[in-house]
C-alpha cells in the first residue's frame, strides 16, 4: 500500500494486506520488449490496417484517374465506364477519401500515445507537463495538443526527431481532412464514349419521292457543312513524277449520315452510309490556239482577255509518259476544244486563276449528262471530267499587247505539271490539264473516333478582306503542316463491306454534283470559274468565298492543281450529302455510339498532392512506431493503471495531494519556479518506474 506523509513530506512504501500482486515481479518477461504488450492489439490493428488501406485507396484512385486512357474511355475497362457513366466519380472520390481519413485519424490517436511515451522517456518534459504526456499514453485526442505542448516549450525542439516527426504527423493528418476537396479539383465534365445505341436511320428515298437535279449553281451557294469523314487513302504520291504527272489516286470518303447538332459526338458508327470516290489527274497540256480580247459591253473591264484553241492529248499524254487511254467509250469523248475567259492579276503579287472546262459540245451523250467514272483502275477514262487550270501574273495593261488576236506560243517550258508561257514584258502564264474520276457509292461501314470531332469553319475577317482556309484545308489533307488523321480530325474506317453504285438515289447524286459543278442543267460550252477572289476578268461562274479561296490557298500552299480540284469537289460533294438528307424516308438499322458528358478526372495535381500527404503521413507514422520500439521500455499504449502509477514519486507526491481539485494552468503558474525536467525511468533505489529528473538520472543519482 502506498502512503503519503504530508508533513514530513515523505515517500515510503508499506507493507500491504491487499492481495495484489505486481504483474512486473511475477513476469519474468517483463523486461524484455514485447511489440504486442507495448503497443496493443487494436494499436497493431490500427498501425498495420491504416498503412494497408491507405496506399490501397490511392491505388484505387489511380485506377481511376489512368482508367480513361488516350481517348475518351472506349477502351477502359468496364467496371470504370461503369462508375463513369453512372455519374459515381465523386461518390468514389469522396468514398476512398473517408477510408483515408479514418485510418490516418486512427492512427495520428495511436501514434500520438507512442510519441509522448518516446518523449516522456527519452528527452523529458517540463514536471508541470509530466501528468498530461503521461496520460496522453492511454487516451489523447490526436497530435495537435502534444505539438502545442512542444511549440510552447521551444520551437527548436521541433529540429529533433520525435518532435519533428510529430509535427509531419500533425500536419498529415489535418490536411488528409480535405482529401476529398482536393480530388474534387481535378475532376471536371469531359466527353466519355457511352454504350451502343441501335436505332434507325432514313438512308434512302422511297419510290414516291420525285428526285430533279438542282436548277441553281451549287457554287454559288454557301458551304454549311465541314463535317469530319471516313477516309480511306489511296497510297500515291500526289507528287508529279520525273515526266510531270501528279495523280491524287482514287481516295474514298465516307459522310455521317447525320445532322450537325449530334454528328460531332458520334464516337462509333456501324450501318449504311454514302461515299465519293475522287480521282484527279494532271499533267502539262499542249495547246494550240491564240489568245483574244473583245468588248466588255457594260462590264467595268478595259477588255475581256479569252484563250481559244484546241488540247492534243496524243502530245499531252506522250511528254507525261503515259499510254494513249482511249479518248472516246461509249458515245462519250474527252473534250479537246476549249473556249475560256483569262483572268488579270487584280493585286500586285496575287495570280490570277481561272479553272476552265473545255467546250463540251458534240463529244459526249447527251441523254447521259455525267461525267463519273470509276477512277480506281485507271487516273484518266473517256468519262473524265477535264479541267485547263490557268494562272498568270499580268494586269490589263500587261496584257495590252494582245489588241485583238495573238497566238498562243509553241513549245512551252515545262515545271511538273504545269506548262509556262513568257509573253509580252514580264508576264508567266501556267496552264495544267487535270482529268476528274468522282463516283458516289454506299456501303456497310464501321467507322469510329477517340475523341469528339471539331467541324472547322472559314472565318472572313472583313477589314482585311480575307478567309482563313486554314482549318478546313487540314480536314482535307490539303494543308502540308497537319498530316495525321488526328490532326484532320478523321474518323478511322474499321471496315466496309457489300458496297455498291447502283440506285436510284446515288445516280441522283451523281447529277446534282455534275449540274452543282457547271451551274446549270443544259450542256456548257467553254465554262470558266473564277478560281481565286483576287482574279479580276470575266467567268461564267464566279464562286463563293469558301469555294475559291479553299482552291486558290491549296494551289498556293501546295502548287498542286490536282489537290486543289479534288478538295473543292469534295466540299460541294458534303454540302450536297447533307443537304439531301432530309429528304430520306426509308429506315434502316444502325448502330451509333455517342459521347456523353461525364465527371472524370481530367488533371493530376490534386491527386499528386494527396498521395504525398499520404506517404508522408505514413513514413511518419512506421517511424514514430520504430522510434517507440527501439527507444521505450515502460509504455504501454492504450493502458492506463501504469500511466498514473508512474506519476507517483518523490518529485510529484506534493503536487498530487496539494491539487486534487486544481487548473492544470494553476498548478503550472505554481510550478514557474521550479519545473525541471523529468524522465519516466527506473528508480534503482526503489525499483519503480516513476518520474524522475532527468539530470538525476543522467549522473546516475537514482
Amino acid at each position: 500500500m502506498v502512503h503519503f506523509d504530508i508533513r514530513k513530506g515523505t515517500f515510503r512504501s508499506l507493507k500491504s494486506a491487499s492481495t495484489f500482486t505486481s504483474t512486473v515481479k511475477s513476469d519474468p518477461r517483463s523486461g524484455k520488449w514485447r511489440f504486442r504488450e507495448s503497443i496493443g492489439r487494436y494499436g497493431i490493428l490500427v498501425i498495420a490496417g491504416g498503412s494497408i488501406l491507405s496506399p490501397l485507396m490511392l491505388g484505387l484512385l489511380a485506377i481511376l484517374w489512368a482508367g480513361k486512357g488516350p481517348g475518351t474511355g472506349e477502351d477502359a475497362s468496364s467496371s470504370w465506364r461503369n462508375i463513369v457513366l453512372k455519374g459515381w466519380v465523386t461518390e468514389a472520390v469522396t468514398l476512398c477519401s473517408l477510408v483515408i481519413q479514418v485510418c490516418t485519424s486512427a492512427q495520428a490517436l495511436i501514434c500520438t500515445s507512442l510519441a509522448a511515451a518516446t518523449v516522456l522517456e527519452t528527452t523529458g518534459v517540463p514536471l508541470s507537463q509530466v501528468a498530461e504526456f503521461s496520460t496522453m499514453r492511454g487516451a489523447n485526442d490526436g497530435p495537435w495538443r502534444l505539438v502545442y505542448l512542444i511549440l510552447k516549450s521551444s520551437v527548436r525542439k521541433f529540429l529533433a526527431l520525435q518532435p519533428l516527426l510529430m509535427l509531419i504527423l500533425f500536419i498529415g493528418t489535418m490536411a488528409t481532412q480535405f482529401a476529398s476537396t482536393i480530388l474534387v479539383t481535378d475532376l471536371d465534365v469531359a466527353p466519355i464514349t457511352g454504350y451502343a445505341n441501335h436505332t434507325q436511320l432514313n438512308l434512302s428515298v422511297s419510290d414516291g419521292i420525285p428526285l430533279a437535279q438542282p436548277s441553281e449553281s451549287q457554287w454559288i451557294l454557301k458551304p454549311t457543312d465541314y463535317a469530319s469523314f471516313g477516309e480511306i487513302p489511296s497510297g500515291i504520291s500526289v507528287q508529279p513524277t520525273s515526266h510531270g504527272f501528279s495523280d491524287t489516286g482514287n481516295v474514298k470518303r465516307i459522310f455521317l449520315p447525320l445532322g450537325h447538332d449530334n454528328r460531332t459526338q458520334i464516337h462509333h458508327y456501324n450501318g449504311r452510309a454514302y461515299g465519293i470516290n475522287s480521282r484527279v489527274a494532271c499533267a502539262a497540256p499542249v495547246l494550240s490556239g491564240e489568245f483574244q480580247t473583245f468588248d466588255p459591253g457594260a462590264k467595268p473591264l478595259p477588255f475581256v482577255l479569252t484563250m481559244i484553241g484546241n488540247i492534243s492529248y496524243e502530245a499531252t499524254f506522250r511528254n507525261a509518259g503515259l499510254d494513249m487511254p482511249p479518248l472516246c467509250a461509249d458515245g462519250k469523248c474527252l473534250p479537246s476544244q476549249f473556249n475560256c475567259t483569262m483572268p488579270t492579276a487584280g493585286i500586285p503579287g496575287r495570280l490570277g486563276t481561272y479553272m476552265c472546262a473545255p467546250d463540251l459540245s458534240n463529244v459526249i451523250d447527251t441523254d447521259n449528262f455525267t461525267f463519273f467514272s470509276d477512277g480506281r483502275n485507271s487516273p484518266i477514262t473517256p468519262h473524265s471530267m477535264v479541267f485547263l487550270v490557268t494562272r498568270n501574273n499580268g494586269s490589263f495593261d500587261d496584257w495590252s499587247f494582245v489588241k485583238n488576236v495573238s497566238k498562243i506560243p509553241d513549245n512551252p517550258s515545262r515545271d511538273d505539271e504545269w506548262a509556262r508561257w513568257t509573253l509580252g514584258d514580264n508576264i508567266n502564264l501556267d496552264a495544267s490539264i487535270c482529268f476528274s474520276e468522282f463516283l458516289w457509292d454506299m456501303s456497310n461501314v464501321d467507322l469510329s473516333t477517340p475523341h469528339d470531332t471539331v467541324e472547322p469553319t472559314v472565318p472572313y475577317d472583313p477589314k482585311l478582306q480575307t478567309a482563313d482556309t486554314t482549318a478546313v484545308r487540314t480536314l482535307l489533307g490539303v494543308n502540308p503542316r497537319a498530316p495525321t488523321p488526328s490532326d484532320r480530325q478523321l474518323l478511322t474506317v474499321n471496315s466496309i463491306s457489300n458496297t455498291t453504285i447502283d440506285s436510284r438515289l446515288l445516280h441522283y447524286f451523281d447529277g446534282a454534283l455534275t449540274s452543282g459543278i457547271f451551274g446549270i442543267p443544259d450542256l456548257p460550252s467553254g465554262t470558266t470559274i473564277n478560281g481565286d477572289g483576287a482574279s479580276y476578268g470575266v467567268s461564267s461562274i464566279n464562286p463563293f468565298l469558301d469555294y475559291a479561296i479553299v482552291f486558290q490557298d491549296t494551289l498556293n500552299e501546295t502548287n498542286r492543281p490536282a489537290l486543289a480540284i479534288q478538295a473543292t469537289f469534295t466540299i460541294m460533294a458534303m454540302e450536297m450529302h447533307y443537304a439531301n438528307l432530309a429528304m430520306l424516308d426509308v429506315p434502316e438499322d444502325v448502330s451509333i455510339t455517342m459521347a456523353v458528358p461525364a465527371t472524370v478526372p481530367v488533371r493530376w495535381t490534386g491527386f499528386a498532392i494527396v498521395v504525398a500527404i499520404v506517404g508522408a503521413n505514413t513514413i511518419s507514422i512506421i517511424a514514430i512506431t520504430a522510434v517507440f520500439l527501439l527507444r521505450t521500455r515502460y509504455s504501454k499504449q492504450g493502458h492506463f493503471w501504469h500511466t498514473i502509477s508512474q506519476l507517483i514519486s518523490e518529485s510529484t507526491v506534493d503536487i498530487l495531494q496539494a491539487s486534487p481539485e486544481s487548473r492544470d494552468d494553476h498548478v503550472e503558474k505554481e510550478m514557474l519556479a521550479n519545473d525541471p525536467i523529468v524522465v519516466i525511468a527506473r528508480c534503482k533505489r526503489t525499483g519503480r518506474v516513476q518520474v524522475l529528473r532527468k539530470d538525476d538520472v543522467e549522473k546516475g543519482r537514482v
